[in-house]
């Protein structure tokens, strides 16, 4: 019996689609966007692992130089003043790398179209009863699941944009953070 209902949504989705695309090529359309979703997605998870290792390489700089803070001092003002440039570093650098990780897209303008949203776990969420999403999932029409993926996929993008841009902030300020450690390092040597 659940054969036949899938039958019957088929044709449905058929006869109410639009005439953008066929069934076979909007198929393969909603393979490619799935595809391009989740490249995306991988793109966010790449750059919450890059920025994990910058905090601990960070991490391991703080450290050293507050566990010999007293020695640096007592060097002399140049160890000082590079104490301080160290620490504004490390709070910029800190600052970029929440800011990575805490990213989020803008909120967008909905289309002109109607987006059934069927994808984003916060939409699914709304609503009250199991049965609900089951129900806009089978009335929506695959051209109207395609465009919320598309919609979906403009939002990742933009939740990965604003990470790498961040990123790239934490990066810059990591390696202000390092020369001011080696800084500090050679002039505690000499």
């Amino acid at each position: 019996m659940a054969g036949a209902a899938e039958v019957a949504v088929a044709v449905t989705v058929v006869d109410s689609a639009s005439d953008r695309y066929g069934l076979p090529q909007l198929t393969l359309r909603l393979d490619q966007a799935w595809r391009i979703l989740n490249l995306n997605q991988d793109l966010i998870r790449a750059a919450d692992q890059k920025i994990y290792l910058l905090i601990v390489m960070s991490a391991l700089l703080v450290t050293y130089v507050s566990t010999n803070l007293d020695k640096i001092i007592r060097q002399g003002v140049v160890e000082k003043v590079s104490v301080m440039l160290f620490l504004v570093a490390g709070a910029a650098f800190f600052y970029f790398a929440l800011t990575t990780l805490l990213a989020r897209g803008r909120k967008s303008a909905q289309g002109s179209g109607k987006v059934p949203h069927l994808v984003y776990f916060h939409d699914i969420a709304q609503r009250t009863q199991p049965g609900d999403y089951a129900a806009s999932f089978h009335r929506a029409d695959l051209h109207e699941v395609l465009d919320d993926v598309c919609h979906q996929i403009h939002q990742v993008a933009m939740i990965a944009s604003n990470k790498y841009r961040a990123y790239r902030r934490a990066w810059v300020a990591l390696l202000i953070e390092v020369s001011m450690f080696l800084v500090i390092q050679f002039s505690v040597i000499l």
